[in-house]
């Protein structure tokens, strides 16, 4: 199979030694991108080598790992100049997942071209269930009353045989709508495929099987996940620990993590522990996050051992973007800590 090569992402001048890779499918997985950085010898693994893996979270449906990469890598080399130094070429690659457009196909909750209150009506039993309590927190999060959800509840009629959560489930949806209809969307599509990847086996393994290859190579990694990627990047580390094959991990990093969110910390089974041989799991939240509806990962809402930092400034307009994580100081200096020196 005929291999893609484009220059490498740090300008119109190619690095040294490097370029890009589109990798081939294996075992009827997609194939994914990965740059390999300046002073890497391919193929040949050194004793000091370290990779890093990048995942993404919701609403990348339309991108591809290419773009995810770009955008991921043009904010931390932006950091990493602000610090005076960039260690991004010590690395011998970083691969990009990229599993977008497959959890949109199958999400249990698709809001294309309707109204957050339709897509709340129109949801499953088994969604209400599992997302009411989270929804509501967020609700509140941004400031909404919880004698105003009651009062359009009040108000809501539901079909004849609706489960015993759609009332709340709808006129919860209906008052976000009212009082931002983006953060409304955000919100159902973040529980909608954190749904769907939690409790549906098969798009679990769909999803798992995309990201999957990127943690086969034993090569130490340090792996950066955002948003519903923090749920999917643990849940893989777990299973190559429960087989018997820990991934080396010497960084962590959860940005924008809903693990706190009770159903989603239900769909890890006990004990709820660090994985082994993730030496450091560092956490980040900006607090009007609302899908990190607990800033904070502790021994109380996940697990013990996590280092957390809940003060994240990534401005009002979008407190859950992925840019505004990955511009924080203290993410660039944890990164370049865990780099070997040349």
């Amino acid at each position: 199979m005929a291999v893609m090569r484009w220059p490498c992402s740090r300008g119109a001048m190619p690095c040294r030694n490097g370029r890009w890779h589109w990798r081939p499918a294996r075992r009827g997985v997609p194939g994914r991108i990965s740059a390999r950085v300046p002073g890497d010898v391919p193929d040949t693994p050194q004793e000091s080598s370290m990779r890093m893996i990048l995942v993404h979270g919701i609403n990348q449906q339309g991108k591809s790992d290419r773009i995810v990469h770009d955008e991921w890598l043009a904010a931390l080399r932006a950091n990493f100049a602000r610090q005076g130094q960039d260690p991004l070429d010590r690395l011998s690659r970083i691969d990009t997942a990229f599993y977008g457009d497959t959890l949109e196909r199958l999400s249990s909750v698709l809001l294309a071209g309707r109204t957050i209150a339709m897509g709340a009506e129109e949801a499953s039993d088994d969604f209400d269930e599992f997302a009411l309590t989270a929804l509501k927190a967020m609700a509140l999060r941004m400031g909404i009353a919880e004698s105003d959800l009651a009062s359009e509840a009040a108000t809501v009629a539901v079909p004849q045989g609706a489960g015993i959560h759609k009332t709340w489930i709808k006129a919860i949806a209906r008052v976000i709508e009212r009082v931002s209809p983006l953060r409304g969307t955000l919100a159902l599509r973040v529980l909608g495929q954190a749904h769907a990847y939690i409790r549906n086996p098969h798009v679990h393994e769909q999803v798992n099987d995309l990201v999957r290859p990127l943690f086969e190579d034993d090569e130490p990694c340090i792996v950066v996940s955002h948003s519903l990627g923090t749920v999917v990047s643990l849940a893989l580390l777990r299973e190559f620990s429960r087989n018997g094959r820990p991934r080396e991990v010497p960084l962590l990093l959860t940005l924008g993590s809903p693990l706190g969110i009770d159903s989603v910390r239900k769909g890890f089974t006990k004990p709820r522990t660090r994985p082994a041989h993730v030496q450091r799991w560092m956490n980040f939240a900006d607090p009007e996050d609302f899908v990190a509806l607990h800033a904070a990962l502790t021994a109380d809402n996940f697990a013990p051992g996590i280092e957390n930092h809940p003060d994240v400034e990534n401005g009002y307009d979008d407190p859950h973007g992925v840019t505004g994580y990955l511009s924080d100081p203290r993410v660039a200096a944890a990164i370049v800590g865990s780099i070997p020196q040349d």
